[in-house]
């Protein structure tokens, strides 16, 4: 564990490194948050000396980390929006993208390990209830920054492609907040697949009848039955779990169309201001046809946003649809189990 924590940190520390080479700060500037997250660290594990306490530290300092990434992204993500085109300083962000990746795994996996171990049906339902809401959220920043980027690129490298890229970074913040939508809902309904596969590997597991080692994953799904008097209300609140779990999935769901009308609506609106702007004036014929160009070229925000948004909403409510299904096999495959082998062992 303490091997894992030292790799941990080393990864925080590449992000930070690559934090003040794209911000074209002095290396040197990395040093100062290295020292103070392992100091925080070592200290926190030194006055505990607790497993959990650590995984539990370095889960937050994870999150700090990342967060410190998203903000970074966040930059040339603004400039996008707002000022047409992202500063030159935005090509040094590749290696961090793939550290945050990496980062976000990682975190992942410290925060699934960090759960109470001890209590099975704990353990069940954090696994049940997905990744952190707030680790998701920073990490879908990323990923949306960094495909506005690459869209960029490939608007200027390929000139064949400047019809997609315009559509997603010349109308407005309505196609990059649709884009971070659904990367955040993609992040958090990929990260319940893996942990519905992973629980109906070890129910596998254990109806094979493989030896059962101490506090290990079968050991604590079989640990769920030890009181039969109580299963129904274990298994009650494992599916209540499994319910509350997708209520931000669905909502994501539901936003990201509803994002798109936003747009339309907005769109509209605009041009009818510009149209109206032209029946208020005095311009002649000769000049019409350029002040009516001007007024309806909000439209193509009312339209291209709805296109982006249920593009987007489509792949999402199929994934959401599957994820759902995938998961709701397994807890019936789990309470199945948890009923034959109920005071077996």
């Amino acid at each position: 564990m303490v091997i894992a924590a030292i790799l941990y940190l080393l990864l925080l520390g590449v992000v930070s490194f690559n934090v003040m080479h794209a911000l074209e700060w002095p290396i040197l500037y990395a040093f100062v948050p290295i020292i103070l997250l392992v100091s925080a660290v070592g200290g926190i594990y030194a006055w505990q000396r607790s497993k959990r306490v650590l995984l539990l530290t370095l889960s937050y300092v994870g999150m700090f980390g990342l967060t410190v990434v998203a903000l970074t992204f966040a930059i040339p993500g603004y400039e996008i929006v707002f000022q047409g085109e992202s500063s030159a300083w935005t090509t040094r962000l590749t290696p961090m993208f793939v550290a945050a990746i990496a980062l976000y795994i990682s975190g992942l996996w410290i925060a699934a390990t960090a759960i109470n171990q001890s209590d099975a049906l704990e353990w069940l339902a954090k696994f049940l209830g997905g990744p952190s809401i707030y680790l998701t959220l920073v990490s879908a920043l990323i990923l949306c920054t960094g495909s506005m980027l690459a869209l960029e690129w490939l608007g200027t490298t390929y000139e064949t492609t400047r019809g997609i890229t315009d559509r997603f970074l010349d109308r407005g913040i309505i196609p990059p907040l649709t884009v971070f939508m659904f990367f955040w809902g993609v992040l958090l309904l990929l990260s319940k697949w893996w942990n519905a596969m992973f629980l109906r590997w070890s129910v596998a597991q254990w109806g094979r009848g493989t030896p059962v080692k101490v506090n290990s994953n079968i050991d604590r799904v079989r640990n769920v039955v030890k009181d039969a008097t109580r299963l129904e209300d274990q298994l009650m609140f494992l599916w209540r779990r499994h319910n509350e779990s997708y209520l931000l999935p669905r909502y994501i769901n539901y936003a990201t169309p509803v994002l798109g009308f936003i747009g339309t609506v907005l769109g509209i609106s605009l041009a009818a201001d510009g149209i109206r702007g032209i029946i208020a004036s005095d311009s002649g014929l000769s000049g019409l046809s350029t002040e009516l160009g001007d007024a309806i070229s909000p439209l193509g925000i009312a339209f291209d946003t709805t296109l982006i948004a249920l593009s987007l909403s489509v792949g999402l409510a199929l994934l959401l649809a599957l994820v759902q299904r995938g998961e709701e096999r397994t807890l019936t495959i789990l309470e199945r189990y948890l009923r034959d082998n109920i005071r077996v062992y």
